[in-house]
């Protein structure tokens, strides 16, 4: 071979090794790229969403998701009658069994402590739909927490009241209360001449005090072994209504003319105070600080208050004058009380010393004195006291037996009279307005003493760091109606519960109605030359009705406990249809086009559109999707609750753990997510009031 040849050999033997080496390596390569196209086509691990540690940009939310805590309920009322009055009186109430752990030490009227512990019901659970009508059907369009399970409607038909308590099922419900069979006594005890008092002891006598002659008849047995420190009447029915004092603590109901006993339910709580409150026919059962409303049907409680400024917390008892103002008495005296804002009662101290021994009844006659009672061991004595000063007297005693709860059965007379002052069709017993005939009743969102949330991010279009507290408004909206069901006005109750930046920002609401509808609207803090409004109130230049509550969360924070009442006048009573959804925003740090409102909701006319779909924002106008971002976070929250926000620079999921499971659920689990309850909540996280 020559030399030539060979050196082809080598040549060709070089470079078929150095194919084959390249062959390999492009095999290699491939495999791996291969094997990471595979590892991409794999399912991720999912996110566990009661990590508090994770980042909610993590996080799988469906993009449908609107981030609701409320839901939209029709209740149908039908073959309703009234036996004695042309109108009847419907009152609906919130009705949900959670709430709030407490545990407290009550004092009775033995002197001994009882240490006890429960729950409260939610603190929303309360009046928020009122309709007074002669229909026998009507439907009633109801907004509520989305948790919730049920309501309670009460017909007071001339303090003839009839309870029925309706789970709600999320569809058009029906509830017929008169096949309810509550029926008024029929008895004729009240053509008594005087009134009569009835009371309880821990003997378990049930006895009677003539108010007039101070004479003592004991007439039953209380079913309960251990007796009872506490009772009420129903005047109307003609019912006594006591709790045992042990536990479980089941609430019975004496009726006097069938001379029977029924345990109703129970109550679970040791009190000493009771009274019922004719003006809406629930029982209020009282220990410590607290105030339980509870329907007299099952002994369930409806709502809870907490009594501010007492000044001792040991026995007493509660009761209502004519008026339905509540009085409490305990061992530092008497005071009057006056229901304040999230479900609290400030209480004023009328005595100008404190009662003697424990002052364990009190109860108004017909001529509205004010009795109580108490045990001077070892026998009952009874006091009449001046219900403006607090000034007593004893007028009967002693008497061989134990007081320890007094409640009033008035003389024969009209407990309740037709009188319509105002001349509007609605007798002044249902009118919550009886000097004027424009006004009949109110209608509440959420509840009578609940309020709701409004929680903004104000960095938008960026992300912020999802604590929503740089700006917090609670809320409560109510309509007055009139005497023919139509929409008087309408009050806007909102306070800035905490502005946790330094952007001033403002803050407004868009009505889904028709501008023309509106006369006034008043009461809106403006005080920069921000914003433009018409003679009517509104801003300039929108096609819906705009609100602007205030122009700058800092200074309208200073003022009036940045508490601001709106009222919206209209031209003419409006029905329900003319007034629709409301559109709550922000608008950031003085620029009246950077507004923030709701997932999915629309801007008003006077934003910068130009501003969606920039930086972290993925609004697409065309399909009706706003302010969220690539995974679906909000930069605002509406909650139907009175929001404990998150501490700064917080997120959310950290302090509230069910939260992130609500958002991957699309709200279809923990819808109470917000709530103060077991595992829910980690209050180091949060500024809690």
């Amino acid at each position: 071979m020559s030399t030539f040849e060979l050196s082809i050999e080598k040549f060709i033997i070089r470079n078929f090794v150095l194919m084959k080496k390249i062959n390999i390596l492009t095999l290699v390569l491939l495999l791996f790229v291969g094997l990471g196209s595979c590892r991409k086509e794999l399912n991720p691990v999912p996110v566990d969403p009661t990590d508090p540690n994770i980042s909610l940009l993590d996080i799988d939310i469906p993009a449908t998701f609107d981030f609701g805590t409320s839901e939209e309920v029709t209740v149908s009322f039908s073959g309703l009658k009234s036996s004695a009055e042309a109108n009847v009186r419907y009152d609906i109430y919130l009705y949900n069994p959670e709430g709030k752990l407490i545990s407290t030490t009550t004092t009775g009227d033995d002197s001994a402590a009882v240490v006890q512990s429960g729950v409260l019901v939610d603190a929303m659970s309360d009046l928020a739909y009122t309709q007074i009508t002669s229909a026998s059907s009507f439907d009633l369009n109801l907004t509520i927490p989305s948790y919730y399970d049920s309501i309670l409607i009460v017909k007071n038909d001339m303090a003839d009241y009839s309870t029925t308590m309706l789970p709600l099922n999320r569809n058009k419900m029906s509830v017929n209360i008169d096949s309810q069979n509550h029926l008024k006594s029929s008895s004729n005890l009240k053509a008594e001449t005087v009134d009569i008092f009835y009371g309880v002891n821990s003997l378990a006598e049930l006895f009677t005090i003539n108010s007039e002659t101070g004479n003592m008849e004991v007439i039953s047995t209380i079913p309960d072994k251990y007796g009872s420190y506490t009772c009420a009447v129903d005047p109307v029915k003609e019912i006594v209504y006591t709790v045992g004092r042990r536990s479980p603590y089941y609430l019975y109901a004496y009726d006097i003319a069938k001379d029977s006993w029924k345990r109703q339910g129970r109550v679970g709580y040791y009190g000493p105070r009771m009274g019922y409150n004719i003006n809406d026919g629930l029982l209020y059962y009282s220990f410590d600080y607290y105030v339980l409303k509870l329907d007299p049907k099952k002994g369930k409680m409806l709502s809870y208050y907490k009594v501010n400024g007492l000044d001792e917390l040991d026995g007493g008892d509660l009761t209502f004058d004519k008026e339905g103002t509540m009085f409490i008495s305990t061992t530092s005296g008497l005071y009057r009380c006056e229901y304040a804002d999230k479900n609290n009662i400030t209480a004023t101290r009328l005595s100008a010393e404190n009662l003697p021994n424990y002052p364990n009844s009190l109860t108004y006659d017909s001529n509205q004195e004010l009795w109580w009672a108490s045990n001077v061991t070892p026998k009952g004595k009874v006091f009449i006291m001046d219900d403006v000063t607090g000034g007593w007297e004893n007028r009967f005693g002693d008497y061989d037996h134990y007081i320890h709860d007094l409640a009033t059965l008035p003389l024969d007379e009209e407990l309740v009279k037709d009188t319509d002052t105002d001349g509007d069709g609605i007798i002044d017993f249902y009118d919550e307005y009886p000097n004027d005939s424009k006004r009949a009743y109110n209608v509440y969102t959420p509840s009578i003493y609940g309020v709701g949330t409004y929680a903004f991010e104000d960095l938008w279009p960026n992300l912020g760091d999802f604590d929503f507290n740089d700006l917090v408004i609670n809320y409560r909206y109510t309509h007055v109606y009139n005497a023919a069901g139509l929409i008087h006005e309408t009050k806007l109750d909102f306070t800035i519960k905490n502005v946790g930046g330094s952007f001033r920002n403002g803050f407004g609401i868009e009505i889904n109605a028709e501008p023309n509808i509106i006369k006034e609207i008043t009461g809106c803090s403006l005080t920069t030359d921000l914003i433009s409004v018409n003679s009517q109130g509104l801003e300039n230049n929108q096609t819906k009705p705009v609100i602007m509550v205030f122009d700058d969360a800092w200074a309208s924070s200073s003022v009036n406990d940045g508490k601001i009442q709106i009222i919206m006048d209209y031209n003419q009573p409006i029905a329900n249809n003319q007034i629709g959804s409301l559109n709550p925003f922000i608008f950031i740090d003085g620029d009246r086009g950077r507004e923030v409102h709701l997932v999915d909701m629309e801007p008003t006319d006077l934003m910068n559109t130009a501003l969606f779909d920039t930086a972290d924002d993925d609004s697409n106008p065309s399909i009706g999707r706003y302010y969220r971002n690539k995974t679906n976070l909000p930069w605002g929250i509406n909650i139907l609750y009175d929001f404990a926000f998150p501490k700064e620079k917080i997120a959310i999921n950290k302090g509230y753990t069910k939260f992130s499971s609500w958002a991957v659920s699309g709200g279809s689990q923990f819808t109470d997510w917000y709530k103060d309850q077991d595992d829910y909540r980690d209050s180091n996280y949060l500024v809690v009031d």
